[in-house]
């Protein structure tokens, strides 16, 4: 199974925290700026970014290509919010940062802790389903008819396991 990482990070520093965690062998890594060939992957990870660098929500037009990709793809944090705004959901302010309970149901796990560091979220969901919540945000989404989900937490940092259930999907 080959993966393409797409960085949604402005500043190359953070690419260490946030892109670095998810690339091996069996991965390739772009730049939404500057994206290759879609064809390659499998799948799709979009990756998310620092809390301040919001440069990607100037940039919603270059990730057109998400509407007509037939392929499953894992929006996290700023990824998420770039799914969720691409099929029809808006990016509000919801700044959430630390350790939170989630509830609900991600890949067979119905409640667990994350690390949220976000100061987005998302609404106007119309086009997904809430899998999981916390007490203050939705935490993970499923397109209704597409293999396209969003988790607005890091499973980078704590839940390795979602990336794990993803890629077996």
């Amino acid at each position: 199974m080959k993966l393409l990482i797409i960085n949604t990070c402005s500043n190359r520093l953070s690419e260490k925290e946030f892109v670095l965690p998810f690339e091996d062998k069996n991965t390739r890594t772009n730049h939404y700026k500057d994206l290759k060939d879609l064809n390659w992957a499998d799948k799709i990870l979009i990756t998310g970014t620092a809390l301040e660098d919001n440069e990607y929500i100037k940039d919603l037009n270059k990730f057109n290509w998400l509407k007509e990709i037939d392929k499953p793809i894992l929006g996290i944090c700023s990824g998420a919010q770039i799914v969720a705004s691409l099929f029809g959901g808006k990016i509000i302010k919801n700044k959430e940062i630390g350790m939170v309970e989630v509830n609900g149901n991600l890949f067979g796990k119905t409640r667990f802790q994350v690390y949220s560091l976000h100061q987005n979220g998302i609404s106007n969901l119309n086009a997904f389903e809430v899998l999981a919540k916390s007490k203050n945000s939705i935490q993970a989404i499923k397109h209704k008819s597409r293999e396209v989900y969003g988790v607005m937490f890091h499973p980078e940092v704590r839940n390795n396991w979602v990336v794990e259930k993803f890629i077996e999907v």
